[in-house]
């Protein structure tokens, strides 16, 4: 019994060391002391709040005070909750797991990325035979995961590369040569890089170590020559705009032009500039008569968007590696600030790239273009009609007035109020003057799941059964 209970000791000690390299424990400690720091929440995602607790505790024990475990995330796992954070007026935060690293503006955080297993050896070999032409000029971009081990393998490819662009990340973090430590060069999706003097980005070939949503946004964004990542240990090209996913993107621009009302959804209360991004598309469709609400809903599912089917298409303002812009579920088609501008912004046109980080195009972006609103006549490639710009003025110019629908009944000249006038179902509306007056009538009594009314009762079930 004492040898298994010393075994059952030493297991569990090498278990708090590996529990303790993972979520860098030491590393958090620091970071709390030095920023002298009294109120630290800790960003768990779902996979690993198993975890949570006994990571708490024992930074609790190294720091001498408590810390907070957000246990749900308002929008996603993948950004820093700030807004669940300021419940307790944090002054601190602590991120773990995945990270899209869209910057803040509340709270100080640190971000303890994850560590995941890479067979070094393999990925030189396969980066050598894809790169014969050691004079190519490459930017190096790599999942947050493979962070640990960037400096290794940046330092074996250098010598060989002259010409090899390590990309930095816009965070502080556990793996600090990793970290951004500049903010004056441009960020794509939480990633920033430096061009060698002379060159552009056309000059340029891209790689990716790793896979998922954030290459395929990655690639999306930067024009560089040919893209390139590496899954499975083996480097494969990518043909970033040959896609299904975006032939269907440019099929719902089209419904956005059709749009009568349009849905903003803020699903993101945390990202720099998320207000901005709202206001500009709010004011775009504004020029072009469009009808807009503002919801604000927490994390997006098809039953809540549901809920209002007067909108015919919704905007939604959240992390670039949202899932929500995957998915088929959803009763009314789900857009970007992008896709805004590319279908009421004339001085924009298609291009090579797809911007999903609203931050790009926003004023002072790396892709900003000024609106300029067209005035000309088209023809919707979905309905076949003639679409006017003037054809929606009725809902903005009657935003503030009141209207007589009726003798005695007075409407709001709201796109919503519209919408419930024209439905083919009718609930409970008033219909003064329209039917015969009715004696009132004894409605039923009792609890809704024992109604007086009702020809069976759980008692009369149960002497069925006997």
């Amino acid at each position: 019994m004492i040898s298994s209970a010393i075994e059952t000791t030493k297991n569990a000690d090498e278990l708090t060391t590996v529990r303790d390299d993972l979520y860098d424990v030491e590393k958090c400690v620091r970071w709390i002391q030095a920023n002298e720091l009294k109120q630290v929440c800790l960003q768990f995602p779902d996979s690993l709040l198993s975890d949570s607790v006994d990571v708490a505790l024992r930074i609790e024990k190294n720091i001498g005070q408590k810390v907070y475990i957000l246990g749900d995330t308002t929008c996603g796992s993948c950004c820093v909750d700030e807004i669940a954070a300021q419940h307790i007026n944090a002054d601190g935060l602590i991120h773990f797991g995945h990270a899209c690293l869209n910057p803040t503006v509340r709270l100080p955080v640190l971000h303890i990325l994850p560590n995941k297993q890479l067979d070094v050896t393999k990925l030189i070999d396969e980066f050598k035979r894809i790169f014969l032409d050691d004079t190519k000029k490459i930017l190096f971009f790599y999942d947050v995961a493979y962070a640990h081990n960037i400096e290794h393998i940046y330092n074996l490819l250098k010598p060989t590369y002259k010409h090899l662009v390590l990309s930095k990340l816009n965070c502080t973090s556990n793996v600090e040569y990793i970290d951004a430590k500049t903010t004056s060069v441009p960020i794509v999706l939480g990633r920033s890089y430096t061009l060698e003097n002379g060159y552009n980005i056309q000059d340029y070939e891209g790689f990716f170590l790793g896979d998922g949503k954030t290459f395929s946004l990655l690639a999306m964004g930067i024009s560089v020559k040919k893209w390139y990542c590496f899954t499975n240990n083996t480097i494969n090209e990518f043909e970033a705009l040959n896609t299904p996913w975006l032939k269907r993107r440019r099929f719902l621009i089209e419904k956005l032009k059709d749009a009568k009302v349009v849905g903003i959804v803020a699903a993101t209360l945390s990202i720099k500039e998320y207000l901005v991004s709202i206001n500009t598309v709010k004011k775009i469709l504004k020029q072009k008569n469009k009808k807009s609400y503002i919801l604000s809903v927490g994390k997006i599912n098809p039953a809540k968007l549901a809920n209002f089917p007067e909108i015919d298409i919704f905007v939604v303002i959240a992390c670039p590696e949202h899932e929500v812009f995957d998915s088929r579920d959803f009763l009314r088609p789900i857009l970007t600030p992008y896709e805004v501008e590319l279908a009421f912004n004339s001085a924009r046109e298609f291009s090579p790239q797809y911007f999903m980080d609203f931050r790009q195009i926003l004023p002072g972006g790396s892709h900003y273009i000024d609106f300029k609103p067209s005035t000309d006549t088209d023809v919707s490639l979905i309905t076949s009609n003639i679409r006017h710009c003037e054809d929606d003025a009725s809902y903005t110019d009657k935003m503030s007035a009141l209207e007589i629908r009726s003798s005695g009944a007075i409407a709001i000249g709201k796109a919503g109020a519209q919408y419930l006038q024209e439905r083919s179902w009718k609930g409970v509306e008033q219909r003064l003057g329209e039917d015969p007056v009715q004696p009132a009538e004894l409605g039923r009594s009792g609890i809704a799941w024992e109604y007086t009314n009702e020809p069976l009762k759980p008692n009369n079930h149960a002497t069925q059964a006997q």
